[in-house]
């Protein structure tokens, strides 16, 4: 069924990244996806360091095709890591800032709230400096680049049987 979508959740994907990097990352006062459209401005002074996430791409992964019948997606991230850039030691600090995420995202590979075979393991693909965000040319700013493979819709599969228990004997008493 087309509007019936199994396999990876979108929404529960997105949710799940940002309470782990939070926990994980106490020192960014703001960690979020998609900011609307008036909040797309710089965040301001009391907001910083801060971590606005945006999932860029989706694209094909035909060798990532288990045939299982969903659609083989490699979901593209882009984590800016943002602070200003009037403090001392600041282009220091905000590499430093990008590469503990990068080493967490590495060294975690799943996002653990995501026991679903659908949403396969992060992979780390680059950390950079971002200096083509217009809005953002005030403050130093590092992206965090990262992948991950989905599996969209439903698997053929998927077994909801019952699982069969063994029953153990020893000789004499079979």
């Amino acid at each position: 069924m087309a509007n019936a979508l199994a396999g990876a959740d979108l929404e529960l994907l997105h949710s799940t990244i940002v309470e782990k990097l939070k926990a994980q990352f106490p020192q960014f006062k703001l960690v979020e996806f998609y900011r609307e459209e008036e909040e797309r401005r710089a965040p301001s002074q009391q907001n910083l360091p801060a971590l606005i996430l945006d999932l860029s791409e989706l694209e094909m992964d035909p060798e990532g095709d288990m045939h299982t019948e969903q659609l083989p997606l490699i979901a593209r991230f882009e984590a800016r890591v943002i602070d200003t850039f009037n403090k001392p030691n600041a282009k220091l600090k905000i590499k430093k800032l990008a590469v503990q995420l990068a080493y967490y995202i590495f060294k975690n590979k799943r996002f653990h709230a995501l026991n679903n075979s659908a949403v396969g393991h992060a992979t780390v693909d680059a950390i950079v400096e971002d200096d083509f965000f217009p809005e953002l040319d005030r403050f130093e700013v590092w992206r965090v680049d990262f992948s991950m493979q989905l599996g969209i819709g439903e698997n053929i599969w998927q077994d909801d049987g019952v699982i069969p228990e063994p029953v153990y004997s020893w000789a004499p008493e079979i």
